[in-house]
């Protein structure tokens, strides 16, 4: 399976990509730069997490996908709860919603949102690690760099399991 993995580079960058929301794979952790302009969407990789989704849900998230490549983030997270509504026990809306948020400047809902997504991953080491790499960005966003090598380092933890 292909995995999206440009947010995740070490070279430093005068911007930061704006998220695309793909289904089922993970949504770039956006660095603290200003966004932008949007990447063309790559292949869409459908996992089980999200082919299980109820069909209004996968709409609400090809809706999502669409807004947020059009640079409409507000719409995008708009979309992103209209889903989570429908299927609150979701970890991965959840973590799209979290990615969307640290985009929106908003870091400290965003780690809310990633931590909300990990209790609902139990055992899903993959999301799990996503969402700790996105909330030690969102520490990093806010000036706690130790905290964000706390996060980091749970991440690495996670992936090797």
């Amino acid at each position: 399976m292909l995995l999206l993995v440009q947010g995740c580079s070490t070279t430093a960058s005068t911007s930061a990509p704006r998220p695309v929301i793909e289904q089922g794979s993970a949504t770039p952790v956006v660095p603290t730069q200003a966004p932008a302009p949007v990447a063309p969407v790559q292949e869409t990789v459908r996992k089980p997490a999200v082919s299980r989704q109820p069909p209004a849900v996968v709409a609400l998230l090809e809706h999502a996908e669409q807004q947020a490549n059009d640079g409409d983030l507000e719409s995008s997270a708009a979309s992103l709860e209209r889903a989570i509504r429908i299927n609150p026990g979701s970890a991965v809306l959840w973590y799209h919603l979290a990615t969307l948020r640290l985009a929106q400047g908003e870091a400290r809902q965003a780690e809310q949102l990633a931590v909300k997504s990990n209790s609902l991953a139990p055992g899903n080491t993959v999301q799990q690690a996503r969402n700790w790499t996105l909330i030690a960005e969102s520490r990093r966003q806010r000036g706690d760099s130790k905290g964000a090598g706390l996060a980091e380092q749970r991440a690495r933890e996670l992936e090797r399991n």
